[in-house]
C-alpha cells in the first residue's frame, strides 16, 4: 500500500507540474517586449513676443564623406570639455559684442553652442583661442552662465546681463 500511495503522489505531482507548466506564461514573459503606450506631445509654441532672429544656433549636419579615406581626415569631436579662461566684457545689454576666451573649443564642426542662461542660445563666431558672441535680445537679466557647449563637454562663466 505504500508503494501505491507514494506512486499516486508522484504522478500527482507530475500532473501538477505539466498543468503549472502549461498555464504559465513564464516562457512568453521572457520573449514579449513590455508594451508602454506612448502619449503624442507637441511641441511647445514659442510665445508671440519671443524673439527668433537671435535663438538660432548654427545648424550642424553630419557630414557626407565620398570615401573612407576622407571620412578619416575629418577633424573628431573628442577630447577635453572646452576652458573659459577670461570673458570680456563681463556684463553687458542685449547686443553687446562678448569674446570669450580659453582653450579645448576643438574644431568650428564640433563647437555645438553658446547660450547665456538656460534657453538664451547665442549666435557665435569662433577662432582657434577665442570665441566672439552677442548678448541675445529677450534673454532674462540678471546674473546668468554665459556656458559654452562642445561635442566633449561645456564649461561656464558667470555674466551679467544688464
Amino acid at each position: 500500500m505504500h508503494s501505491a500511495t507514494a506512486r499516486r503522489i508522484t504522478i500527482a505531482i507530475g500532473v501538477l507540474a505539466v498543468s503549472l507548466a502549461a498555464i504559465s506564461p513564464t516562457v512568453t514573459w521572457a520573449a514579449e517586449p513590455v508594451k508602454q503606450e506612448k502619449k503624442a506631445k507637441k511641441p511647445a509654441k514659442a510665445p508671440a513676443s519671443a524673439p527668433t532672429s537671435n535663438a538660432a544656433s548654427p545648424n550642424v549636419t553630419a557630414p557626407k564623406f565620398a570615401s573612407a579615406e576622407i571620412a578619416g581626415k575629418a577633424p573628431s569631436c573628442t577630447g577635453e570639455a572646452p576652458k573659459l579662461d577670461k570673458v570680456t566684457p563681463d556684463e553687458g545689454k542685449s547686443g553687446t559684442k562678448v569674446i570669450i576666451t580659453g582653450t579645448s573649443f576643438g574644431e568650428a564642426a564640433c563647437l555645438r553652442g553658446v547660450s547665456f542662461g538656460p534657453g538664451h542660445p547665442a549666435k557665435f563666431q569662433q577662432t582657434n583661442d577665442s570665441i566672439t558672441t552677442t548678448v541675445p535680445s529677450g534673454g532674462k537679466k540678471g546674473l546668468v552662465l554665459l556656458t559654452v557647449t562642445t561635442a566633449s563637454g561645456e564649461n561656464s562663466k558667470p555674466f551679467l546681463v544688464k
